[in-house]
């Protein structure tokens, strides 16, 4: 299986026939193995037909063609394809949308094999993350040598690829850090679509709206863009000369730390620090984080792409201080921020800072909590992220698990009519 959104996964499929379908599961009470003997009960309706993680549905093979649906993780995709033999190779498609969300393709045999040893496939990502980890106190910690413990007993009962990656997520959850994960490899996995992802590529780009005369909302859905493209709208809200701008960050996931400290310099006429990023060169050194007034001794960072970061790291760099120059012309009205639990990893300092200097005032959802800069590794057709660079604020402070509360407290659904009504009653 190839799918925009899990990357490239291998399994078997048990397929029986019922009148004339076809139906099927991966393997059996993955539940069981993923969750434990006591808690699958409960967590069975996390998963597919039989406690599996991927069902095939009301399959039909007629002739050469092969129509149904594929089911992982209650998203149901419409299958359609070709047999050719003992082989199939089948689209995974959006059934109303049209939309190619990935491929199946199948071979029978007549055993099952497991695709992978995966206890040799968790020795691999157990050195890879001690080698890089961003702080190897770390793993030092109770949390992270039970982790290996249950890793190391999974890997053993492990049936597929998807199998071991969902157990993999599921108990890396009581980890003291974010952004490690295994996923299957998404090299070439960008002409799919990612399901329950209802923007296009060019929908993520910032976008203007006027709401009255004295309040713009600037809608930033990632922080994947193009200097220009932000330049270019908040030059026109500069332009507008508005009292108020609202920032939508609710549905930000994060992207490059560049798209949020370029907005900065626009809000700010003063320079603004961001915090520090920390690696594991730093802590190699150090036991404890560093003082503010330390954060000068740290390399600048007035770029932040992933490229440039990944660079920094392996060239051996201990800290990177995030700063901001303001421009010749900066926004003069009032800013308020709209966060939800999505409001996630490059957009958390963004929000944290903003709020810390009042220049901004953050109403919605505290923010997810998942501040840190990983890289990616692949093994096999698996990928894994491991955590490189932790943040701290300015005021030495640690996001990663804890999050940015918001100034006003709300459903992230009614933010922008807060926003709005907290606009009103100030003028």
């Amino acid at each position: 299986m190839i799918t925009g959104e899990y990357g490239h996964m291998k399994t078997n499929f048990f397929l029986e026939k019922k009148g004339d379908f076809f139906i099927g599961t991966t393997s059996p009470n993955a539940h069981k193995r993923i969750v434990g003997g006591v808690k699958a009960s409960f967590a069975k309706s996390m998963f597919q037909a039989d406690g599996s993680l991927v069902e095939l549905d009301s399959v039909v093979i007629t002739n050469e063609e092969i129509s149904g649906y594929l089911i992982l993780e209650k998203k149901k995709y419409f299958l359609k394809g070709k047999k050719e033999g003992k082989s199939i190779a089948a689209e995974l498609l959006g059934k109303s949308s049209g939309k190619i969300y990935g491929k199946l393709e199948a071979t029978e045999v007549t055993a099952s094999e497991k695709p992978k040893d995966y206890q040799l496939l968790w020795r691999e990502i157990r050195e890879l993350t001690e080698k890089y980890i961003y702080n190897k106190t770390v793993l030092q910690t109770k949390d992270w040598s039970n982790f290996c413990k249950e890793m190391q007993d999974f890997a053993r009962v492990a049936e597929d690829d998807a199998e071991f990656a969902y157990g993999f997520f599921y108990k890396a959850k009581e980890l003291p850090f974010t952004h490690y994960a295994i996923t299957g490899s998404k090299e070439h996995t960008t002409q799919y679509a990612v399901a329950g992802l209802n923007i296009s590529e060019d929908e993520t780009r910032p976008s203007l709206t006027k709401l009255n005369e004295q309040t713009l909302l600037l809608d930033v859905p990632a922080f994947n863009f193009r200097v220009r493209d932000i330049d270019t709208l908040m030059q026109q809200i500069i332009q507008s000369n508005p009292e108020n701008l609202i920032i939508d960050l609710r549905k930000n996931g994060g992207g490059d730390m560049e798209g949020g400290m370029r907005i900065c310099q626009y809000l700010s006429d003063k320079k603004l620090y961001g915090g520090v990023m920390l690696s594991q060169a730093y802590w190699d050194k150090n036991t404890t984080a560093p003082s503010t007034a330390e954060y000068k001794n740290f390399k600048l960072m007035d770029k932040a792409n992933y490229a440039w970061f990944k660079k920094e790291v392996r060239n051996g760099v201990e800290g990177l201080c995030l700063v901001t120059e303001p421009l010749a012309n900066t926004f003069k009205g009032k800013v308020f921020i709209l966060t939800s639990k999505s409001t996630a990893s490059a957009s958390e300092p963004f929000v944290y800072t903003l709020q810390k200097e009042n220049i901004a005032t953050v109403i919605g959802e505290k923010t997810a909590g998942a501040v840190i800069s990983m890289e990616h590794f692949y093994i096999q057709n698996l990928a894994l992220t491991v955590p490189m660079l932790d943040y701290y604020t300015y005021d030495g402070k640690r996001l990663d698990k804890v999050g940015v509360e918001p100034s006003i407290v709300c459903d992230p659904k009614e933010a922008l009519n807060v926003a709005i009504k907290t606009i009103a009653e100030k003028k």
